[in-house]
């Protein structure tokens, strides 16, 4: 049998249960994948409200949350050619990850499958595809050149993180990430430099200035008001939280590029790169993960380990 946490109906943290359910068989052109680490995301307590329920459609009851997991493939149906039983890979896009075993599209038209490179620990390569994949998607969309100055907001939080670290891979001259005190040690550490969040951030970023482009991780009015203020160019504005006062003040919303992941492993290379993982949970405990996750200022990541 396979554990899993589903949910039967739209709500809160209460929805979610615990259940044994069969391993799965793969069909043609799929593989069965174990999971060893499961990353946890802001849109996993989004899709469980049903706030994205017009553009994430789930089967219900017996919904799964989860867009993202590190595993090892241990079946291959038959058709499959880019995966053998022990490789390592990266499962994102659709959700259903809250599980030990899944049966997943193999093909590289599905995207939902990528071969997980070595030099990466389960942990952190579950962790790669909402933080590192959504950062290099803004950075496309501002079009972000060698040479330029960037302003993050948010820095600290796995989006941001990622883009500060993508940021300076690509060649930015200076990335400034705002970010609570406590987190600006690790952004140095990564190649930003701090800005403290609070009363008097625009004019803080406006004596760092002037910026070729930002990304708004956080959301609210004091980064819209900056990025309006501080980049000239609206294309070249992007935020990853549409609220209203992005909204309203017209900064675009991220539009994901295809093939996301592979594009960010190839750019990541051999270079450094890191996301911390502050907290680990057993699957069962998913409502504990996602309630912590629901706080924010973890500086990092949270996973959930599948029990064997």
């Amino acid at each position: 049998m396979s554990s899993a946490v589903l949910f039967d109906r739209y709500g809160t943290l209460d929805e979610l249960y615990a259940a044994d359910v069969p391993v799965p068989s793969p069909g043609p052109g799929e593989v069965v994948v174990r999971y060893t680490a499961i990353g946890v995301n802001p849109i996993d307590w989004k899709i469980l409200r049903g706030d994205l329920r017009a553009h994430v459609p789930l089967g219900l009851p017996g919904g799964c949350l989860g867009v993202e997991a590190a595993g090892v493939v241990v079946d291959v149906g038959s058709g499959v050619r880019r995966f053998r039983v022990g490789d390592p890979v990266i499962r994102h896009g659709r959700p259903g990850t809250y599980r030990t075993y899944e049966a997943v599209p193999a093909s590289q038209e599905s995207d939902e499958l990528t071969a997980q490179p070595g030099r990466f620990s389960a942990e952190q390569a579950a962790v790669l595809p909402v933080a590192a994949g959504t950062a290099y998607s803004s950075l496309r969309q501002i079009g972000l050149r060698a040479g330029e100055r960037l302003v993050v907001h948010g820095a600290s939080g796995g989006v941001g993180l990622a883009t500060v670290q993508l940021a300076v891979l690509t060649g930015a001259a200076e990335v400034v990430g705002t970010a609570s005190a406590h987190h600006h040690e690790l952004l140095r550490r990564l190649g930003a430099t701090p800005v403290e969040y609070g009363d008097g951030l625009l004019e803080r970023l406006a004596e760092l200035g002037p910026f070729d482009a930002s990304v708004d991780c956080a959301g609210g009015t004091q980064p819209t008001e900056t990025a309006v203020r501080l980049v000239d160019d609206p294309a070249r504005r992007v935020t990853i939280v549409a609220d209203p006062q992005t909204q309203a003040a017209g900064v675009p919303y991220l539009e994901h590029v295809p093939l996301e992941l592979a594009s960010t492993l190839d750019l990541i290379g051999h270079s450094p790169f890191e996301l911390p993982v502050t907290a680990r949970f057993p699957l069962s405990r998913a409502a504990e993960a996602l309630t912590l996750g629901r706080k924010g200022g973890l500086g990092g990541k949270i996973v959930l380990i599948p029990e064997a």
